[in-house]
């Protein structure tokens, strides 16, 4: 499965995951072998499958790119362009919360970025002197986190963790598995368990890059947000 492939599996999740949020009740049910599953829950259930594939093809990104510190620009300048259209879908105005209340999730894929960056320093400098680096490594993980804890980010440290994941484990798949398992077991809520499916086709990847539409999901999703706030300021 190239990248092209899961990107596509991520923004179609993430808009299922959107639109159940917006516009399907908890309340409404599906009979399935005599029990009543609620709509809700099994779209967003769906959508819990979409960040853990950014966050992977984030860290193949990291890799990959030609230079970082533009990868964290291009970032940044997106999670910008991206917080009016996510304010306008998931922020309440009628004056109990504000703008900044709750930020989007490229913040919290730019921190992941920032983080990783910043650790790719601290192995240059200090690999060879394991106490200095494993304590500025913790101090790196929990300054981050706590930042997007501090900003209020989407999925804020539980985000952070999973990509962290993907970064410390990259190209083992049975650390990965069981270090989603263990953040997902001991940072989440029972929904996000949902999150483990993305594994399916996280572990496909073959390395390739497929078409090449490098800003797909850079558009796609302040596009997606703006649209479903449309949609939900009309119903």
């Amino acid at each position: 499965m190239t990248s092209f492939a899961l990107k596509i599996i991520a923004c179609i999740t993430m808009l299922i995951d959107h639109f159940t949020y917006l516009f399907i009740p908890y309340s409404s049910t599906v009979e399935i072998g005599g029990k009543l599953i609620s709509w809700h829950l099994v779209g967003r259930g769906i959508g819990r499958i979409a960040f853990p594939v950014f966050c992977f093809l984030l860290v193949e990104g990291f890799y990959r790119t030609a230079s970082r510190r533009k990868y964290m620009l291009r970032m940044l300048i997106f999670a910008l362009v991206s917080e009016i259209p996510f304010d306008l879908a998931f922020t309440d105005f009628s004056g109990t919360a504000s703008c900044m209340s709750y930020q989007n999730v490229m913040f919290t894929l730019l921190f992941g970025l920032a983080l990783m960056y910043l650790y790719e320093e601290l192995k240059a400098r200090y690999l060879m002197q394991p106490l200095v680096f494993n304590t500025l490594g913790v101090i790196l993980i929990v300054g981050v986190s706590a930042a997007a804890v501090l900003l209020r980010t989407d999925y804020n440290y539980l985000g952070i963790l999973i990509i962290l994941v993907f970064y410390l484990f990259r190209g083992k798949k049975q650390w990965i598995a069981l270090g989603m398992t263990f953040v997902l077991w001991m940072f989440s809520e029972r929904l996000e368990f949902f999150a483990l499916t993305a594994l399916l086709p996280i572990f496909c990847y073959n390395g390739k890059q497929g078409p090449k539409v490098k800003y797909l999901f850079y558009v796609f999703y302040p596009a997606h947000l703006l649209l479903l706030a449309l949609a939900a300021g009309l119903k």
